[in-house]
């Protein structure tokens, strides 16, 4: 499908309430919380691609051993003969470990295409190891946030240039730190004087210490007492104080959806659209003009009854440039 792009008749953004289709990354040090709050959120899954639930029962998820096994959960919870019946069991999808689902895509890209490398950096001529590795990623990572899931990835904190950021290579941290609507830096508060250990606190700025970030400016800094109940109030707020600042319209994230959700396109009738428009260049003789609109875009000797419905957005691109040119 293509959408439908009219200038004149724009989609208007509005503010979604709730946790449902938000994206969060959680990242820390050992024992700080990270994923004993993310257990606790509404109908949780885990992609459990570490340890990370050995102390905790009662928690739905799958051991994930290899990138097949990481590919075959996101397929079941994304493929549209099996996403009615995972949305109706689960509302948050929990990445654990980012770092550890990282390494198991490099380790496919290395057996699959490396013809014997080592490392992504001993690709040969043919193939661009790096690069197929953060397609290969990106591309899983964009399925999983295409089905309106609250999607937390957990990660590990690691020390770069004498700061504290989520552990992982650019080309796996990028797409998820982009798309997150918060990046919360989970830090232990020691023990009290009773040698009980003092809840994290969780920060959404970041400063010269450590990286978080939060989409809305007015988010509470800092969740003094880290739990699943103080998190879902830190986005509540957010949403609240950023509409009331901005004189915002605040609805459910389907209406959101449905707002933002733009007129679609089918490959039949732009196919139809064009032929019609041809037609009209051959009736008025201008059969060169034809070809040269055509070739411009597919190439040399390439005509459209040549396209599949992979081509979609090149069918359109044509069928738009023939009816400005009619219309000179």
């Amino acid at each position: 499908m293509g959408a439908v792009v009219d200038i004149f008749n724009p989609q208007t953004s509005v503010l979604a309430a709730g946790l449902e289709g938000k994206v969060i990354l959680i990242y820390g040090g050992n024992n700080v919380g990270k994923t004993y709050v993310a257990a606790r959120l509404p109908k949780p899954y885990f992609l459990a691609c570490e340890s990370g639930l050995n102390g905790q029962s009662g928690v739905k998820y799958n051991k994930i051993s290899n990138w097949a096994d990481f590919r075959k959960v996101v397929r079941q919870l994304t493929n549209a003969s099996t996403v009615d019946k995972a949305r109706e069991l689960y509302d948050t999808i929990v990445i654990d470990e980012v770092y550890a689902s990282s390494l198991m895509c490099q380790d496919f890209v290395l057996n699959t295409y490396g013809d014997g490398a080592l490392t992504l950096a001993d690709g040969d001529g043919k193939h661009n190891l790096y690069q197929i590795y953060e397609k290969e990623y990106f591309k899983m990572i964009n399925l999983l946030l295409s089905r309106d899931y609250t999607v937390v990835f957990i990660g590990h904190a690691q020390e770069k240039d004498k700061k504290i950021t989520p552990k992982g290579d650019k080309r796996c941290i990028n797409p998820i730190v982009d798309n997150c609507d918060f990046v919360f830096y989970v830090q232990s508060n020691g023990v009290n004087e009773k040698g009980e250990v003092i809840k994290s606190s969780a920060y959404c700025y970041q400063n010269d210490t450590f990286f978080a970030r939060s989409r809305f400016e007015y988010c509470d800094p800092v969740i003094k007492e880290f739990t699943a109940e103080n998190l879902l109030e830190t986005v509540k707020n957010a949403v609240t104080k950023q509409a009331e600042k901005d004189g915002a319209e605040v609805v459910s994230y389907e209406e959101q959806k449905a707002r933002n959700t733009a007129e679609t396109e089918d490959y039949e009738t732009v196919m139809n659209q064009v032929q019609e428009l041809g037609q009209k260049f051959i009736e008025a003789n201008r059969q060169e003009e034809l070809t040269e609109i055509v070739e411009g875009v597919l190439g040399s000797g390439k005509k459209v009854s040549d396209c599949n419905k992979k081509q979609l957005s090149a069918i359109i691109v044509i069928r738009d440039e023939l009816e400005q040119a009619l219309s000179n």
